[in-house]
């Protein structure tokens, strides 16, 4: 197939014409909002830590070692992943990695629903037990618990799920506003073959 230059394949009227078909870019941009989903989610989950370590400082403080060593793990780890993205001049064009997390923010929230649904069916069926504990210290540390349960769910869902349904979007505002990335996918545009007909450089 005779090479095209990339403001062709960027083309949105191409890019809804082809809805459905894999191509490099949009591998790419899967690739690329999947990596920048993981690092915010590892943001988020060293954020959410971090805040229970505070909390517990004054009401569970054996747990706070625990809570902000894996905030600093997430951290550190989102850190170095982020350096990582960085330094690669394009996103790989390999498979993106499956997962079985919400692939849409519809998706998300109804996982969300479900979360709090049930984890407010259990905390109510706590507080009918015989054996259970109604003072306001404790009903008010179950409901802290709820929204810290909730609050997790939220980051670990709804943050992966908004980056893949909007991916080939970001990535587009992404090659606008990066030189760098642009100058690579011209040239990688200019030279790609598709000998076999299997994977079109683009559309996006």
């Amino acid at each position: 197939m005779e090479s095209r230059p990339l403001e062709y394949w960027l083309s949105p009227q191409l890019s809804q014409a082809g809805q459905g078909s894999t191509s490099v870019l949009r591998r790419m941009a899967l690739n690329d909002a999947q990596s920048r989903a993981t690092c915010l989610m590892l943001y988020f989950w060293c954020a959410w830590l971090a805040l229970i370590a505070v909390v517990t400082v004054f009401t569970a403080p054996g747990v706070v070692p625990y809570a902000a060593t894996g905030a600093l793990i997430a951290g550190a780890v989102a850190s170095a992943l982020s350096a990582r993205r960085r330094r690669r001049k394009t996103p790989s064009i390999g498979h993106p990695a499956s997962s079985r997390a919400p692939r849409t923010v519809r998706g998300a929230w109804t996982g969300i629903a479900l979360v709090a649904v049930g984890a407010s069916g259990l905390m109510l069926a706590l507080m009918l037990s015989e054996d259970a504990d109604l003072s306001a210290g404790s009903i008010a540390g179950g409901v802290l618990g709820l929204l810290f349960i909730v609050a997790l769910f939220v980051g670990t869902l709804l943050i992966p799920a908004w980056h893949i349904e909007n991916a080939e979007r970001l990535f587009r505002e992404r090659i606008g506003r990066e030189p760098e990335l642009r100058q690579a996918l011209e040239e990688m545009a200019r030279t790609h073959s598709d000998e076999g007909g299997r994977l079109q450089f683009g559309p996006l």
